[in-house]
């Protein structure tokens, strides 16, 4: 059996979180299988 050890680091998080035009009433679903990058700038924004 083989195991790799993978891990990605995202190059345009913040790019990419500051493109959606965040508002504190909208919805936002984080589907990037990360780490939880995404959610967690989407939070840091909506606070």
């Amino acid at each position: 059996m083989t195991t790799n050890n993978f891990s990605h680091t995202s190059v345009l998080l913040d790019e990419a979180v500051n493109g959606l035009n965040i508002k504190p009433s909208g919805i936002y679903i984080d589907g990037t299988f990360g780490r939880g990058g995404h959610s967690r700038l989407i939070f840091i924004a909506i606070r």
